[in-house]
């Protein structure tokens, strides 16, 4: 487990200071806790940031808030918010389950869940019932779709994270599983994975990205509207655009899918990466742009 609090990164730092907007130099009235696992490019660890790291800090920071983070692993992080031992969940995906003990904020990103293969496999998913007799590697605790998870054509096999479920893959123990797109091919990249694997077919889902806190946190109805109110403050200052933009350019340099905002439709957006090891074989592969 590593806990840090939040370090303001120059970038982000010259972001506030050159909006005017609840600079890291103005005291906080208030620490906050949050969890999460690591989930690059969002949420990095060891004294990294990340996009949705940066995102959450900076809306919260032009409401006097400082957050204190903790990385541990995603069912942990579920866990702890529950309970009120952590009061913010970092990179939420909603779902009916969720919303019973949940609390969520408006959506900052969307992320899209696309199937993997092992790079070279024939197969080519086409919708649910094309997964009929897989084994699938999902992460504990994940939300996906209600149709994906009472499906029994397939099977579903939990594991802690992405790279566990893709060493489950690589020695064919799993014949596909499924993350963001963005996640997946970032740690591809970090990984030197370009040539092991490949997404295949449409998305399964596109989901909102939120935070979210605890019902029982008796802090939590004040904590997600002060997000959502510093959400607005960033997307009305230019920080928000700024910080995409950084991490934009970022991904573009590694011809990795686009980031997806949340007002606009998922379907205005490019499926995969010019590059042939992101590209379905089904999907043509088109260039990212900078919407």
């Amino acid at each position: 487990m590593n806990t840090r609090t939040a370090i303001i990164p120059l970038l982000l730092t010259a972001l506030l200071a050159f909006s005017g907007k609840a600079t890291p130099t103005e005291a906080p009235e208030s620490v906050v806790t949050v969890a999460n696992d690591v989930w690059p490019p969002f949420v990095e660890n060891e004294g990294k940031s990340g996009l949705a790291l940066d995102i959450v800090s900076a809306a919260m920071l032009t409401q006097g808030i400082r957050i204190e983070v903790t990385i541990k692993p995603w069912a942990r992080a579920m866990k702890d918010v529950n309970d009120g031992k952590n009061d913010l969940l970092l990179a939420t995906w909603s779902s009916p389950e969720r919303q019973k003990s949940l609390l969520f904020s408006e959506p900052y990103l969307k992320n899209r869940l696309r199937f993997i293969k092992r790079a070279g496999d024939p197969f080519e998913y086409t919708g649910l019932n094309s997964l009929q007799g897989k084994r699938i590697g999902i992460v504990n605790d994940y939300s996906y779709t209600d149709e994906f998870a009472r499906s029994d054509k397939f099977i579903r096999e939990p594991h802690q994270d992405l790279l566990a479920n893709l060493r489950m893959l690589a020695v064919k123990r799993l014949d596909l599983t499924v993350e963001d797109e963005i996640v997946a091919s970032y740690r591809f990249y970090q990984l030197h994975l370009v040539d092991s694997y490949q997404f295949t077919g449409p998305p399964l889902t596109v989901k909102d990205l939120c935070v979210s806190s605890g019902r029982n946190n008796p802090k939590s109805q004040a904590l997600i509207k002060a997000f959502n109110q510093g959400l607005k403050v960033i997307m009305d200052n230019g920080v928000y655009e700024q910080l995409l933009t950084h991490y934009g350019a970022m991904l573009h340099s590694k011809e990795m899918p686009e980031i997806i905002r949340p007002l606009n439709p998922a379907a205005n957006y490019p499926a995969a990466p010019v590059s042939p090891m992101y590209a379905s074989t089904v999907l043509p592969a088109s260039r990212l742009n900078t919407r």
